[in-house]
């Protein structure tokens, strides 16, 4: 998917896909385009397409766009629903403007509770538990998801580590 933008004066040209090296056949593959307006005169263009556009280039939300928007709406979903209490925020979702108007969602992020409960080392690993397992709930973590799980994991250590010196001491 490619996202294309559209500036103030200037129609968005959209070059042709590259054909794959070694391939030979000619064929060109049809692609995803999002138009991302931007300028104050964006919204008094909607579906402004340049005329020398190929047709398959017309931009409307594709049903790929659809669905990578709702695998990112599910994805983020997934982490919420799995960090209960220790969310900071709700869903702040990166959107991009479909030619008919759609939000589609490009991307997502959630703020996470990350600090150590004080004094209390075990609710500190059942809290670094939590968001461990809510990184890797949607199941295809991201790379964000992964520093997260990185950070949830150094944190349960530490309580671990706490905890060894309290039983020792």
């Amino acid at each position: 998917m490619r996202i294309v933008y559209d500036y103030i004066g200037a129609s968005p040209r959209i070059p042709p896909v590259p054909r794959a090296i070694g391939d030979e056949s000619g064929r060109v593959g049809r692609e995803s385009v999002i138009v991302v307006r931007v300028g104050r005169e964006a919204s008094s263009r909607p579906g402004a397409v340049a005329d020398d556009a190929p047709d398959d280039a017309r931009l409307r939300t594709s049903d790929e766009a659809r669905s990578r928007d709702r695998h990112v709406r599910g994805h983020e979903n997934a982490h919420l629903s799995a960090l209960g209490p220790y969310a900071a925020s709700g869903i702040l979702y990166e959107t991009a403007r479909g030619a008919d108007g759609e939000a589609i969602a490009v991307g997502g992020r959630i703020a996470v509770d990350l600090a150590e409960v004080p004094g209390d080392p075990e609710a500190t690993m059942r809290k670094a538990r939590t968001v461990l397992n809510a990184s890797q709930a949607p199941g295809d973590p991201s790379a964000a998801d992964m520093r997260v799980a990185a950070r949830a994991y150094r944190m349960m250590a530490d309580a671990q580590a706490e905890l060894r010196v309290e039983r020792y001491a």
